[in-house]
C-alpha cells in the first residue's frame, strides 16, 4: 500500500468511526478488532479494522483510548465536522459600551478580523487590539440588523421549537432593522465611502484583503494599513475602550470622513 492509498484508508477508516459513533475494542493478540456503535459489545460490530492500523493512528493522534475503547481524538473529531482550517474557539474579553467587560468564546478563523486578531507583526504586537475586534464585531452587526451581511433569511412568524407563536417577531425584526440601518448610516458617514468600502467588504462579505488592495488598486500592505486606520475610529465611534465613556458622542455625525491617503501619509509618518 503506497502513501496515498494509506492516507484513503486512514481517512475511511476515521470517517467510518464517525458516521457510525463507532468505537472499537481492543483485544489482545488478535490482527483485526471490532468496531462497535456506542461501544456497546451486545450488538453486532459494524466492521472490523486492522490492530496495526489502529495503534499507528493511536501513536500519531488520531485516535485516543478511552474506558469504553478507542474513539477519535477532539482534534480529529473537529476536523471532520468544520473542516482543517474552519474552527478554533478561544476565550478572549470584550468590551461593551461604559468600559464593561464581557467574556466571549470566538472562533478566531471564522472570519477575516479574527484571523488577522491571531497575527503579529515583527515586534510581537498583534495587528489588530481587543478594541479594534470588537469594534469591528459591532460593525459586523449593525450589518447583519440593517440585512446587508451574508446571513440567511428568516420567516419570522414561525412558531418558536416549543410550538409557541411570535406574536411581536415581524415587528421586532423591522425595529431591529431600522435601528441597525441608523447606526450603520452614522458610522458610514464618519468613515467616508472608500473606508465603508473596505469594511463592508471585510466585515460583511469576509473579503481577503490581498482581493480589495486588487480591486482598489493599492499597494501590498496597504489594505491592512486602511484597515487599522477605520477601525481606530470606529473605536472611537462605539466607545470601545475599556474604561472611556462617551462613545457616539466622540465624533459627531456630521463629523468629516477620513481621506484615506491623508490618513495613510500620517500613519507613516507616526
Amino acid at each position: 500500500m503506497n502513501g496515498e492509498q494509506h492516507r484513503l484508508h486512514t481517512e475511511q477508516l476515521i470517517r467510518s468511526l464517525l458516521k457510525g459513533r463507532a468505537l472499537i475494542r481492543r483485544e489482545a493478540g488478535a490482527a483485526l478488532w471490532p468496531a462497535y456503535r456506542g461501544g456497546d459489545r451486545r450488538t453486532r460490530a459494524l466492521f472490523w479494522v486492522n490492530s496495526a492500523d489502529v495503534e499507528d493512528l493511536i501513536r500519531d493522534g488520531v485516535l485516543v483510548v478511552t474506558d469504553r475503547g478507542v474513539d477519535l481524538a477532539p482534534p480529529t473529531r473537529r476536523r471532520l465536522l468544520y473542516g482543517q482550517s474552519a474552527r478554533e474557539v478561544v476565550e478572549r474579553t470584550e468590551y461593551v459600551r461604559g468600559g464593561a467587560e464581557r467574556p466571549v468564546r470566538r472562533n478566531v478563523r471564522g472570519s477575516v478580523v479574527l484571523r488577522l486578531a491571531r497575527r503579529q507583526d515583527r515586534d510581537g504586537t498583534p495587528l489588530l487590539s481587543d478594541a479594534q475586534i470588537t469594534a469591528a464585531h459591532r460593525y459586523t452587526a449593525d450589518l447583519m440588523r440593517a440585512g446587508e451581511g451574508r446571513i440567511g433569511t428568516s420567516d419570522v412568524a414561525a412558531p418558536r421549537v416549543d410550538g409557541t407563536r411570535r406574536h411581536d417577531a415581524a415587528e421586532d425584526a423591522a425595529i431591529a432593522r431600522i435601528d441597525g440601518s441608523r447606526s450603520l448610516r452614522a458610522a458610514r458617514q464618519m468613515l467616508g465611502a472608500r473606508m465603508s468600502r473596505l469594511l463592508n467588504a471585510v466585515c460583511g462579505a469576509n473579503e481577503r484583503l490581498e482581493a480589495i488592495e486588487r480591486a482598489e488598486d493599492w499597494s501590498r500592505g496597504t489594505g491592512l494599513t486602511v484597515l487599522r486606520i477605520a477601525l481606530d475610529r470606529l473605536v472611537v465611534h462605539y466607545g470601545t475602550v475599556p474604561g472611556e465613556a462617551s462613545p457616539v458622542d466622540a465624533l459627531p455625525v456630521d463629523a468629516p470622513p477620513v481621506d484615506v491617503p491623508q490618513a495613510l501619509a500620517q500613519r507613516r509618518a507616526g
